[in-house]
């Protein structure tokens, strides 16, 4: 009778080691199959992908934004100073004028010119207040540098400009600063034989 339990048991803890080994080559295949189907499943990654790149684009548009709206701002400070440098080679020194004391210019091709004496302190003095008047998207515009010499000017200009579009978190800067040199010359009074 022992040896009959003992057989017995025997099959008894053999069927439960089968059972349990099914039960481990059903979960081992459970396990493979859905290994495979998230494998075969690409339908994450593309979302992934579309929005870095949405991500980009947008960043990139924005840069393309800013530089777009700096240039713009250059050519309105050019324009501003145009018109305040033109303004500033208008101011005649009537001294040198009526004395003779003229400058002679010989670069044209139907002999010499001479032209028109500017005053140096009138036009700096027309220059600065033409600036200061204006103003560039709300913002000073400020004179880093001036010349006036042999009836010539030229002027720099600086302005900071803010940025069209900011970006969040701090990220980038407040603002750019630009800067536009112009010149001119006086006006050709006649020639001289």
């Amino acid at each position: 009778m022992e040896v009959k339990s003992a057989v017995s048991a025997m099959k008894s803890a053999m069927l439960a080691m089968k059972s349990a080994m099914l039960a481990m080559k059903s979960a081992m295949l459970a396990m493979k199959s859905a290994s495979i189907e998230v494998i075969t499943d690409e339908s994450g990654s593309l979302i992934l992908l579309i929005f870095s790149l949405f991500l980009l684009a947008l960043v990139s548009s924005f840069a393309i934004i800013d530089v777009s709206d700096t240039f713009l701002a250059k050519r309105e400070l050019i324009a501003i100073g145009e018109v305040a440098i033109t303004r500033a080679a208008h101011q005649i020194s009537f001294s040198r004028y009526y004395s003779g004391n003229i400058l002679m210019d010989t670069s044209g091709s139907d002999g010499a010119q001479f032209r028109i004496p500017l005053d140096c302190p009138a036009a700096f003095s027309a220059f600065q207040a033409e600036i200061s008047s204006s103003l560039l998207r709300s913002h000073s515009i400020s004179i880093t540098s001036w010349n006036c010499q042999n009836d010539e000017v030229t002027g720099t200009l600086q302005a900071k400009v803010p940025l069209l579009v900011k970006l969040p978190f701090g990220i980038g800067t407040d603002g750019t600063i630009i800067t536009s040199t112009i010149g001119a010359t006086s006006i050709i009074g006649g020639t001289r034989g």
